[in-house]
């Protein structure tokens, strides 16, 4: 049975957006709330600029991804091009973030043994791997486009 690549590409695509989607709801960082320390102040990803533009560039390629099923015939948006460009610009978003987050001292820990303690953020690590998943299917749609 041969597979469409084109199809599996936008698969892949859809579950990392639907992973960055649900990462950003998530808390990404916490400060406090251990023992001996003041009370837990914590933040989800969408609460500054370059997270929600995160969340916006995820639920952008949902809807592409959704475009060709709500039309009969093809859309010239629907190009792997597309989905290349919304995942520059997710991955320019966590970026800043992620520089944001540092220089504001809310990834790195002073003082803790580790310094990263990915519980205190799980929505940060998950969007990583969502960024991950979704390159993985970005690729898959570009190798198509080679290939066809």
């Amino acid at each position: 049975m041969h597979r469409n690549p084109v199809q599996r590409g936008r698969w892949v695509v859809t579950a990392g957006a639907v992973i960055i989607v649900v990462a950003c709801m998530l808390q990404w960082w916490q400060l406090g709330g251990g023992a001996g320390e003041l009370p837990a102040r914590t933040d989800i990803g969408i609460s500054e600029g370059p997270g929600f533009l995160l969340f916006l560039a995820a639920v952008a390629v949902l809807f592409l991804v959704a475009l060709p099923y709500a039309t009969e015939s093809p859309v010239a948006i629907d190009k792997p091009i597309s989905f290349l460009l919304l995942f520059g610009i997710a991955l320019v978003a966590y970026a800043l973030r992620t520089v944001a987050m540092l220089e504001q001292g809310l990834l790195l820990y002073a003082g803790q043994t580790p310094p990263v303690q990915p519980l205190r953020g799980p929505g940060y690590w998950l969007a990583a791997l969502g960024l991950i998943v979704f390159a993985r299917g970005v690729f898959e749609l570009w190798d198509a486009r080679q290939r066809f």
